[in-house]
């Protein structure tokens, strides 16, 4: 009996152990990089971005799935990938005496469309800024505790500011606003907000107001300044897109890049007074000695005289100056 017992006693421990070994195959380790979302590792890991929730199950150490801190190692389950889906059992049929044989029905499965997706993801709509008339300036970054003047994400910075803060307070951080001349008449189209990210004010210290840079677009140095924070979702436009008989030009792009290709961020001199509207398509042409088809355009973003577009085509460089008319 004793050897009996002792039989049935590593056979449940052995049993334990297979188990654990099991579970810990379902699972891989991935490093966080900077820019990483949920979304785009459930992409890019189980096929499926719509699988994030479940990584963040996983992972309950994670307190904010939109605020990943790059270096942390979070767990994938992956046997999410290895799910299939089981037929439930069918009872047998009863035999049946010599009978015509049935016409086979074939039965029309449907399939649930694909959601529809935002025009552009959300930190190109947010970095991409616009054209406007004023920027409403309410502070800018004087310094840093580590003396530096190049910061990076969760940086503590000091800052000025005109109007009253309190921590918990946020801003957008922008560089300096360049003001844009149009290429072609040389007047004022108005002034760049080029977003470089956004700072929260955290403490006030010494006679400083320091505040942490929670989320960087592009390089954030002292001299930058603040404007209101406001949340902003990308649009989401249904097909088929607009292709309205408008014409103009590109008068800037982001960072103010000379030449553009392919998913790059240009500015135009139409908007919504000249009837232009969030998704609609333009075809651009270079022009020289001759007009040159360029590429195409898709606008993400309308103010009254301004708005903001993404390179959907490219053929050549699309430059300020080139214009913009009906796509075919």
């Amino acid at each position: 009996m004793l050897n009996k017992r002792l039989i049935q006693v590593f056979i449940v421990a052995l049993l334990g152990i297979t188990s654990s070994a099991f579970a810990q195959q379902q699972v891989k380790d991935y490093t966080i990089k900077q820019g990483d979302t949920l979304w785009d590792i459930s992409k890019k890991e189980l096929s499926d971005s719509f699988l994030w929730p479940k990584i963040w199950k996983e992972n309950p150490e994670i307190a904010n799935p939109d605020k990943l801190v790059p270096g942390q190692i979070i767990r994938i389950p992956i046997y999410l990938l290895q799910q299939e889906v089981t037929p439930e059992e069918q009872p047998a049929a009863e035999p049946v005496a010599e009978k015509a044989p049935e016409k086979k029905v074939i039965q029309k499965v449907e399939t649930t469309p694909a959601p529809e997706m935002p025009l552009v993801g959300n930190k190109l709509f947010i970095a991409s800024g616009h054209i406007a008339d004023t920027i409403p300036i309410v502070g800018e970054i004087t310094g840093a505790p580590t003396m530096r003047k190049l910061f990076g994400n969760l940086d503590l910075v000091y800052v000025k500011t005109g109007v009253q803060v309190s921590p918990g307070d946020r801003f957008y951080v922008l560089k300096r606003p360049k003001l844009v001349l149009h290429p072609i008449s040389n007047a004022k189209v108005g002034y760049l907000m080029d977003v470089a990210g956004i700072a929260e004010i955290k403490k006030f210290e010494f006679g400083e107001i320091v505040a942490q840079i929670l989320t960087i677009y592009g390089d954030i140095t002292t001299g930058d300044v603040l404007i209101p924070y406001a949340e902003m979702t990308p649009p989401i436009v249904s097909k088929p897109y607009r292709k309205p008989d408008i014409k103009g030009y590109i008068v800037a792009a982001r960072n103010l890049r000379e030449n553009n290709g392919l998913f790059d961020v240009v500015y135009i001199d139409r908007g919504k007074r000249d009837g232009v509207e969030v998704g609609d398509v333009f075809r651009t042409v270079f022009i020289g000695k001759q007009k040159v088809p360029s590429g195409a355009i898709q606008v993400f973003t309308v103010d009254q005289k301004a708005s903001v577009a993404i390179v959907r085509k490219s053929t050549i460089s699309i430059i300020p100056g080139t214009m913009i008319m009906q796509a075919e």
